[in-house]
């Protein structure tokens, strides 16, 4: 299962890309939860952060992104608790992971979940089955900080 897991990332990473015939080239995970049947993950390919959406016999989307890409972003802003998020974004359509933790005073509970935005106009918002937090094994503040208006809260 983890072996085709990684057959099918390595496939989906150009030979081009920072990533290909180094050591560093191995998946490292940095989000994954359970939406319904389907699996949403973020791993790190190298320099490259890897979107994955779908289900362990057929991935629906994967979007692969880094700083220079322009089409990946961060953001960290507070609500009841610290919310952090990475959004992809593919034309129009921005997918956007997040993890927001929660905050025993205002009785507000963890969540982790999947905002998929058209513009800045929210079309889906989808919680994890359990929560997931991000890994930190990235530099998060290495990426172009996000605007507000993309916030999964």
């Amino acid at each position: 299962m983890k072996t085709l897991a990684i057959t099918m990332l390595l496939l989906l990473v150009p030979a081009s890309s920072s990533a290909a015939g180094s050591s560093a080239g191995m998946p490292k995970p940095i989000f994954s939860c359970g939406i319904g049947t389907k699996r949403v993950s973020v791993n790190l390919v190298g320099t490259q952060l890897v979107y994955h959406y779908g289900t362990q016999p057929k991935e629906e989307m994967s979007i692969i992104g880094d700083r220079q890409s322009g089409n990946v972003f961060w953001l960290t802003q507070r609500m009841a608790g610290v919310e952090y998020q990475l959004r992809f974004k593919s034309g129009a359509y921005s997918y956007i992971v997040y993890t927001v933790e929660g905050n025993a005073m205002s009785g507000a509970r963890p969540a982790a979940g999947l905002v998929v935005m058209q513009g800045t106009k929210t079309i889906s918002d989808k919680r994890c089955a359990k929560y997931a937090e991000f890994q930190p094994n990235f530099d998060f503040s290495s990426l172009p900080e996000d605007s507000p208006e993309y916030s999964a809260m």
